[in-house]
C-alpha cells in the first residue's frame, strides 16, 4: 500500500467480483464471449474504483479471447489467415499487459512503475512496472523486512519503522550530495493489520511524484 509519512493506512481494496467471474468463465470455457465481456467490464471498474483483481480480469480476457477465436476458427469457411493474425495479436497484447502488472509485494530495488488511477496516495495491491526511460510515477530505491514477530504493533509503529529505515537506505541509492526535486517525495509500501496476520513484513521504499511524472532513473542522483 502507498502511504505518506504519518498518515494511517486506508482499508485494503476489495477484489472485483466481475474479475473473479471472468477468470472462472475463461478457465471452464463454457461461454467464451461472456468471459471476454466480463473481463473488459471488470478492468473498467477496477480502474475507476481502485479494486484489486486486475491480474484475474486480464487472465480471464486472454483465456476467453483464445477460446472465442478457436471457436471462430473451427466454424469459419474462410478468412482463416485474418482470424489467426487477430488471435496472435490478442494473445500478445494480453500477455504484455499481464507481464507489466505486478503485485506490490513483488517489487524490487530499481523498479519503475505507474500506480492505478495515476496517484501514489491511497491503497493499491498491483502496479504497472515500466522501463525507467518511460514516464513513470515511482521508483523503488530499497526493500526490507520488518524484523518483528507477534501481534501487529499498530499503524504508527509500522510507519515509524518504515520512515526511519527508508531514510537510512536512501543514501545507498542516490549520491550523497543529491538534491531532491521539489515534486519528488518519499512513499512506502508496508503491511497493514490484515497483511501482518498473513506474515507480510515487507516494506518497499519509493521515490515518487504526484506531478507530471519522472523520466529516467534517480539512481545515483540522476535527474527526472
Amino acid at each position: 500500500m502507498y502511504i505518506q509519512p504519518h498518515q494511517p493506512p486506508p482499508q485494503r481494496p476489495k477484489t472485483n467480483g466481475l474479475a473473479v467471474a471472468a477468470l472462472v468463465v475463461g478457465i471452464v470455457c463454457c461461454v467464451p464471449p461472456l468471459g471476454l465481456i466480463l473481463g473488459i467490464i471488470a478492468l473498467s471498474q477496477i480502474k475507476k474504483r481502485g479494486d484489486s483483481g486486475k491480474g484475474m480480469a486480464i487472465a480471464g480476457v486472454v483465456l476467453s479471447a483464445i477460446s472465442t477465436l478457436l471457436v471462430l476458427l473451427a466454424v469459419a469457411t474462410g478468412g482463416v489467415t485474418g482470424a489467426w493474425r487477430d488471435f496472435k495479436d490478442g494473445v500478445q497484447e494480453g500477455v504484455g499487459e499481464a507481464s507489466r502488472s505486478r503485485s506490490t509485494l513483488d517489487l524490487s530495488r530499481g523498479d519503475c512503475f505507474n500506480a492505478p488511477g495515476g496517484s501514489l496516495e491511497g491503497m493499491t495491491t498491483d502496479v504497472e512496472v515500466v522501463s525507467c526511460v518511460e514516464k513513470h510515477q515511482g521508483e523503488v530505491f530499497a526493500v526490507f523486512e520488518i524484523d518483528r514477530s507477534g501481534a501487529y504493533p499498530g499503524d504508527d509503529a509500522v510507519t515509524d519503522i518504515a520512515e526511519k529505515r527508508c531514510t537510512e537506505l536512501l543514501s545507498d541509492y542516490v549520491q550523497k550530495d543529491w538534491a531532491k526535486p521539489d515534486d519528488v517525495d518519499m512513499y512506502y509500501y508496508m503491511p497493514d493489520r490484515r497483511g501482518w496476520r498473513l506474515l507480510d513484513r515487507g516494506v518497499v521504499c519509493v521515490l515518487g511524484t504526484s506531478g507530471e511524472g519522472l523520466k529516467g532513473s534517480l539512481r545515483g542522483g540522476g535527474s527526472a
